[in-house]
């Protein structure tokens, strides 16, 4: 397959970050696609490979950079990637982006573009200019709006832009979750499978009963019947936050399997966001976190805590496998020891 490189490509990512690409991963066939949501951290970063050396990023990773881009660098065969999409302007959601803009030719960006003040998203905002896209295209929601529905077929594989806004006008949520509930969603279909992309995307408040169906999400719901929502993956939106993941939302895609992209802060991915999921009938065994093992007590979900684990990144990676004819696989890239990968690890710092 073409997103999985030999040895010698896997000893350099292992250099850069200092966590060896196991034998076990996942192994895509000619004919599959492959998505690997990597652990960056409390951010998120995705990177697919689409059969024939095609390429989707969905979000760029932490703003403490560096494993987004050594991901694409494992994965990413050539020099051009078909689609990178930034959820929203958060810098936890852009860390890498400008190296990638510099290192590989692009040949689409969709973003919201609105402003936002952190050296993350300045450096990101300079670098995306005329010339960012060769040969390409730049969908800044500033100027241009999502139409819901729009298909862009890559390679064999199809994106469906589900939502995306250049500001959130709406009344209810506080100024901080406008600019989450703004997120570009979309959905990546091959072969009827489907894998949802929803960046910080939210759909109540934190302190609202378990029923509650609000912002993106409960417009996204009512707007399912001519866009639909269901995925056999969902990636989760604001990282299982419990500001999303109403259960109206879960409803519309009844996922199979749920990835929560977390760190070690904010308590992500939250109980109350995770027993939602629980609810509905997913397995406990079908919720997979890119902070295993982590420890922050409070709010988080509790499943597989060590106690005085502070999860750093690198190393709970967790892949994908849409195939064309079998259901699709998710697994972690390394399989869990028991105890924490990095006790004593750093959190995340505080700012961009």
């Amino acid at each position: 397959m073409n997103g999985v490189k030999g040895t010698m490509k896997q000893l350099v990512f292992f250099l850069l970050i200092g966590v060896a690409v196991p034998a076990y991963a996942l192994d895509p066939g000619p004919t599959d696609v492959y998505v690997r949501v990597v652990d960056v951290g409390a951010g998120l970063c995705t990177i697919t490979a689409i059969p024939d050396h095609h390429y989707m990023i969905y979000d760029a990773g932490h703003w403490q950079g560096g494993r987004c881009l050594a991901a694409a660098r494992e994965i990413i065969e050539g020099e051009t990637i078909d689609l990178l999409i930034l959820s929203h302007s958060d810098a936890d959601h852009l860390g890498d982006a400008q190296d990638i803009l510099k290192q590989y030719t692009v040949r689409q960006v969709i973003r919201t573009g609105f402003v936002r003040t952190s050296g993350t998203w300045i450096n990101m905002n300079e670098r995306m200019g005329p010339h960012a896209v060769q040969g390409g295209s730049i969908l800044n929601l500033q100027t241009a709006d999502l139409i819901p529905g729009t298909t862009i077929q890559v390679g064999e594989a199809e994106v469906v832009l589900v939502a995306g806004w250049k500001a959130w006008t709406d009344p209810g949520p506080p100024a901080a979750e406008k600019h989450n509930a703004m997120s570009i969603v979309v959905r990546l279909l091959y072969h009827g499978q489907s894998v949802l992309f929803t960046g910080d995307t939210i759909g109540r408040r934190l302190s609202d009963p378990p029923d509650a169906c609000k912002d993106a999400e409960a417009r996204m719901v009512q707007n399912s019947a001519d866009v639909p929502l269901q995925a056999d993956v969902l990636i989760a939106p604001h990282h299982g936050g419990n500001n999303g993941s109403s259960t109206c939302f879960i409803r519309a895609v009844n996922p199979t399997f749920v990835i929560f992209s977390a760190g070690h802060r904010y308590h992500h991915p939250s109980h109350e966001a995770a027993q939602r999921y629980l609810d509905h009938g997913l397995p406990v065994s079908h919720l997979f976190r890119t902070d295993r093992g982590d420890d922050e007590g409070g709010a988080e979900w509790s499943h597989g805590r060590v106690a005085g684990c502070r999860d750093a990144r690198g190393d709970d990676d967790v892949e994908i496998l849409l195939r064309s004819t079998l259901p699709p696989v998710v697994q972690y890239q390394r399989p869990s020891t028991g105890t924490c990968h990095t006790q004593g690890g750093t959190e995340e710092p505080a700012g961009p």
